[in-house]
């Protein structure tokens, strides 16, 4: 069975939407969460090259500390006071310069030591050469020493027994170097007696780059940083280093043909962060690089010198493990809200396939289709509610035969009861004129009019009997289609019939128009008339009343007629409610069928029929009717 695209797009928007949120909330935190590990990282990584750096500075300091307290130093330095030459001395002299080598091993980055003596005054010189060996790579001199040697700073002339002063940083053609200046002491039995200071030369450029060799070798993972694969990891290649002094000159970068430059020159959009780097401060902070990239940048100064360094990370590629691990995690959510919303498509068609043709039954058993069936297989969890549907349906069936078999017989009573409402109205009216032809038919005129009366008593009859012959249009209830009629003769025709034979004990008063034309059924209405007239004729039996009968116009220029009596008229009570309803009446012989019949056939014209009553003073019905215009 094929999927329906509509149900199909809405259960995988439902699938879809709450899966999608989650991968949108997760990307957004997995980005947040690689942003705070990245700065982090950054944080240690930096600390990791100023730690670096700060250990290769004590080294060097403690192998100037330890030459400064050495007792060879100290047999140099009497034997040199006292000027005395002898195999001693050549010994003495020998082990300086061992001594000596080995603080100006490449493994170090002191490139000089020179000894001053308490006048300031140069005593000895060391420099380390090339060569491999350590006993001929030093270039030892203590006559003959060159003008200009880096002289001690002047704090170490007071400072405490081994405690080395550094200089700051200073930039020449050669480099970058930096001075260390300890104090020594000669120890005696007495006290301790300055002898001067050693001064030493420490290459920064060399040991800048070996930190950064270190702190590059020393970045693999640990307990509390990302693995190599994780959103928050970086290649060490996307990292960098930059070393630059208070001036805002670089000290150190991956390239080194920038090397001393300005920081505004060089590299203008690290300004920024050099800027802080250069007043001290420590922290973190973003700019954009030349290539238009994202950089961030952590940065701090070193202990006792006079350099910042700031680690810098490309923020994309830092991000690009974080960003593909979220688009997964986005893609993922699409591929399992699409398969579960397909899934979902096939078994929940299947469940709703039984209960889709139960509404189709349904449908059809509304428009009529009664005979209709559902069948279901007897395994779809439907075929109860089917059944039930078939079953009421085969009811209905029953019930609406009944129901008809019951209206048709109700059609007959409603008919034999009209047809004997207005049977009694014509005896009635022949009653009338018989009891009249016995007191007036001597009367010549009394006799013309009695004979027009039953003429038309007559016709009455027979039109009762067309109803009888044919019963299908009569149970109906239809009516013919409204014409333009004039009701002045028709009013006319039922005062003859049923108020004319009544001259002699009630006064008949007729206010009628010449014409007066309305859109009605004629016949029916005429038996309205009929039956209001007698009505009212009936109202004033025992004694001698007015009748008076009206037509005319309503101010909206609708047709209008009226019969008003001078009978016992009726309370409000029975006019709302007891007058138009069927079978209810006040006389003692009626059906109480004629006012409810006339306010349906009026009605079915398009009409009104109002009533105006006052006990004991008499009722007026008032027949609004449509007009042809």
């Amino acid at each position: 069975m094929p999927i329906r695209p509509k149900f199909f797009l809405t259960l995988l928007g439902l699938c879809l939407a709450p899966l999608l949120v989650l991968g949108v909330i997760n990307y957004f935190n997995g980005l947040n969460a690689a942003e705070s590990e990245l700065l982090r990282d950054l944080e240690r990584e930096l600390d990791n090259y100023i730690a670096v750096v700060s250990v290769q500075v004590d080294e060097d300091e403690n192998d100037l500390i330890a030459l400064a307290d050495s007792k060879t130093l100290r047999d140099y330095l009497q034997s040199s006071a006292q000027q005395s030459v002898s195999a001693t001395n050549d010994q003495v002299l020998t082990d300086l310069r061992i001594a000596l080598a080995a603080a100006l091993s490449k493994e170090g980055h002191l490139v000089s030591i020179s000894f001053f003596d308490k006048q300031k005054g140069p005593v000895f010189l060391a420099e380390r050469k090339q060569e491999e060996r350590a006993d001929e790579g030093l270039s030892f001199r203590n006559q003959d020493l060159p003008p200009g040697l880096p002289q001690p700073e002047q704090g170490v002339w007071a400072a405490p027994k081994s405690e080395p002063i550094r200089s700051p940083i200073s930039i020449s053609q050669t480099g970058t170097s930096m001075r260390i200046s300890v104090p020594v002491f000669l120890q005696n039995e007495v006290a301790e007696t300055s002898m001067g200071a050693l001064v030493a030369e420490l290459e920064v450029d060399a040991m800048l780059s070996e930190a950064a060799r270190r702190w590059e070798e020393s970045e693999p993972p640990n307990e509390n940083s990302p693995d190599e694969n994780s959103p928050g990891r970086a290649s060490s290649t996307s990292r960098s280093v930059v070393v630059v002094d208070h001036t805002g000159r670089i000290l150190y970068y991956q390239n080194q043909a920038i090397a001393y430059q300005l920081v505004s020159d060089s590299l203008p959009h690290f300004k920024p962060v050099a800027a802080r780097m250069m007043s001290g401060d420590s922290g973190w902070q973003s700019f954009w690089s030349g290539t238009g990239d994202e950089v961030w940048a952590t940065f701090s100064t070193f202990p006792e010198m006079n350099m910042s360094v700031a680690i810098l990370q490309s923020y994309k590629q830092a991000m690009a493990p974080a960003r593909r691990s979220g688009l997964w995690g986005l893609v993922y959510s699409i591929l399992i809200g699409s398969a579960a919303a397909i899934l979902l498509s096939f078994y929940l068609q299947n469940r709703t396939r039984g209960l889709e043709r139960v509404s189709e039954g349904v449908a059809a058993i509304a428009e009529g289709k009664l005979d209709h069936r559902i069948e279901l297989k007897s395994s779809d969890e439907n075929r109860v509610l089917a059944d039930n549907v078939n079953l009421m349906t085969d009811r209905l069936r029953e019930q609406i035969a009944r129901e008809t078999e019951a209206r048709q017989f109700q059609s007959f009573v409603k008919l034999s009861a009209m047809l004997t409402h207005d049977l009694k109205n014509s005896i009635e009216a022949l009653s009338l004129i018989v009891g009249n032809m016995e007191k007036h038919f001597d009367n010549a005129d009394f006799r013309v009019d009695a004979m027009n009366s039953l003429k038309l008593a007559t016709q009455n009859l027979n039109a009762m009997v067309s109803r009888l012959t044919n019963p299908v249009a009569t149970l109906s209830g239809e009516h013919k289609r409204p014409q333009p009629v004039d009701i002045i003769p028709m009013l006319k025709r039922a005062l003859a019939i049923t108020a004319v034979p009544m001259s002699d004990t009630h006064k008949i008063a007729a206010e009628l128009p010449p014409s007066l034309l309305a859109l009605v059924d004629g016949e029916r209405i005429e038996k309205v008339m009929e039956n209001l007239i007698l009505n009212g004729l009936e109202a004033m039996t025992g004694k001698s009343g007015t009748l008076t009968i009206g037509a005319g116009k309503t101010d909206d220029q609708k047709v209008f007629f009226s019969v008003t009596d001078t009978g016992m008229g009726m309370s409000p009570d029975f006019i709302e409610n007891r007058l138009y309803h069927p079978f209810a009446t006040t006389k003692k012989k009626g059906v109480g069928l004629g006012l409810y019949t006339c306010r349906e056939v009026v009605r079915a014209n398009g009409g009104t029929i109002g009533v105006d009553s006052k006990e004991g003073a008499g009722t007026t019905f008032r027949v609004v009717l449509p007009s042809p215009k």
